[in-house]
């Protein structure tokens, strides 16, 4: 991942990024530091995070990297703190983190329909939670989230009611943020991805080793057609993040920044 450079657009700030050892949380993490910010980086798997912070170190960038369970409040506790020991309160927090489950509604797991929603729902309001009095003591700060279009609409294949459900959560959690929030120098915004070509899929594989609710078939409907007629890379919705932590966005708020090839306009 090679992202473009945008010369002093965060220079002097911090963010933390989870998720940050792969994908869209690796991409954005890169393209920070590239544009001057200082990075924590977190995630569940260290190894991953290791191995980016380690080539921004090397490429002369400011970043750290963190073991952190975003479902477990005293991990996503001590990593805020350990993020601003380093680099300061942080200008800006982007709840990346996620995974991904299948199955039919009847056949699912209390603990698997918990887990989905302890990851990508709980874990993002134990960060919000966190930083929040960082931003306030401040008085600005820009909280991103990873959403999905499946906060607005339910995919083709179906069977994935504990993502959509967590991402329709999301959506409004952010929202929440923003309107509770935006008075006090606090801005929210949910990225809305469609298709990335990202590691969520084989992650969420792994993840699904400790699942016993059976894999549901796919619903027999076609495809979505994206007018854009392929799946977004990282970079592209790492420069959507760089822009809505940047103050060029600073009207943006409380929304679901869509960046989706145009897939919910048709």
């Amino acid at each position: 991942m090679t992202p473009p450079k945008v010369d002093g657009r965060h220079r002097g700030r911090s963010f933390v990024v989870t998720g940050a050892g792969s994908g869209i949380g690796e991409a954005t993490a890169l393209r920070l530091c590239a544009e001057g910010a200082a990075v924590t980086l977190a995630d569940i798997r260290p190894s991953l995070a290791d191995a980016v912070a380690a080539r921004l170190t090397a490429a002369g960038g400011q970043a750290q990297a963190l073991a952190c369970d975003v479902s477990d409040e005293a991990s996503v506790a001590d990593l805020v703190a350990a993020a601003v020991r380093r680099f300061g309160p942080p200008d800006g927090f982007y709840a990346n983190a996620g995974t991904a489950a299948s199955g039919w509604i009847h056949e699912t797991a209390l603990q698997d329909w918990q887990r989905v929603l302890a990851v990508n729902l709980t874990g993002a309001f134990l960060c919000a939670k966190h930083v929040l009095p960082h931003f306030l003591e401040r008085g600005s700060g820009v909280f991103l989230t990873t959403g999905s279009i499946a906060a607005l609409v339910v995919g083709a294949g179906g069977s994935a009611a504990s993502y959509a459900a967590s991402k329709g959560g999301l959506l409004q959690l952010t929202r929440q943020i923003a309107v509770d929030y935006g008075a006090l120098g606090v801005r929210a915004v949910c990225i809305c991805p469609g298709a990335v070509t990202t590691n969520l899929g084989r992650h969420a594989a792994e993840d699904r080793e400790r699942q016993v609710t059976p894999a549901g078939e796919k619903l027999p409907r076609p495809k979505h057609w994206t007018p854009v007629p392929r799946a977004a890379t990282p970079d592209e919705i790492a420069a959507a993040a760089s822009f809505l932590f940047s103050d060029e966005a600073s009207f943006i708020t409380g929304n679901a920044f869509l960046v989706d090839g145009g897939l919910t306009s048709v």
